[in-house]
């Protein structure tokens, strides 16, 4: 017998409208929960962070450290103490030359932090962690280590560019546990040149303390460093002296004249 269609009850087609209705529902609850979570979420993550400490430049700085580089040639050289708020933190800075000029570039910087539990990184991301404000065209790499008064000191080389001129660069670290404490830096040369190993020895071979400020184990510290030192050119105290040398160079008194032979 063929089938025979009947007609769906008003109450059945009414049910199956409201649970349709019902599932529409919460799909619509579900879509808006999820987004709600979405937006919670990011607004979480982009929360403010903690401020970064800012570092503040003293006035007038009364120098605790020394550096003599006469083999640059005399570029215009500067020294700078910054001090952290919050944990007073000191940064002495040694700059000679321009870091954006034609000219060779050197900065050395004793670091003090002010927080004990303070950790220092290694010599890469030390040192690239001082260059963010440059054009970095040539990434920070370790380069091995070199001698110093200080004991071995990690290097890494990059490249940075200034008025369009790329600039080979060595830079170093090195921390110190008792007194905690990092003499970090970097020498650029004036060009693609790779720059000199000795003579960023010998550039740090010259760095001295000229006041310690009651640090006791920071004077020690450099004490130690100068029974090691080099005194590198005093082959030839004429190329690149120490300031030592100069200084006994001109406390010595001078060369009195012999008098005449006699001839009987």
């Amino acid at each position: 017998m063929p089938a025979v269609s009947r007609p769906v009850p008003e109450d059945v087609a009414g049910t199956v409208l409201r649970v349709l209705a019902y599932v529409g529902a919460l799909a619509v609850l579900a879509i808006a929960a999820a987004g709600f979570l979405r937006l919670g979420g990011a607004a979480t993550d982009s929360s403010p962070r903690p401020a970064q400490a800012r570092w503040v430049e003293i006035e007038r700085p009364h120098p605790a450290f020394a550096l003599a580089l006469p083999e640059l040639g005399g570029p215009p050289s500067r020294y700078a103490i910054l001090r952290r708020e919050g944990d007073d933190a000191r940064k002495d800075v040694l700059s000679f030359g321009d870091a954006a000029g034609s000219g060779p570039y050197v900065m050395v910087e004793i670091y003090r932090p002010g927080a004990a539990d303070e950790r220092f990184l290694d010599a890469a991301s030390e040192v690239a962690a001082r260059i963010l404000d440059f054009t970095v065209t040539d990434d920070v790499k370790a380069a091995g280590s070199i001698a110093s008064k200080f004991g071995p000191l990690p290097l890494v080389d990059f490249a940075i560019a200034a008025n369009g001129k790329e600039r080979r660069c060595l830079g170093f670290a090195r921390p110190f546990n008792d007194p905690a404490m990092e003499i970090a830096g970097w020498s650029c040369s004036a060009g693609a040149e790779v720059v000199n190993r000795a003579t960023l020895a010998c550039a740090l071979d010259r760095l001295t303390l000229l006041s310690a400020g009651g640090d006791e184990k920071l004077a020690e510290l450099f004490a130690r460093a100068e029974i090691r030192r080099t005194f590198c050119g005093e082959r030839d105290p004429l190329l690149a002296p120490t300031p030592e040398r100069r200084q006994q160079a001109a406390a010595a008194p001078a060369a009195k004249p012999r008098p005449p032979l006699r001839l009987h």
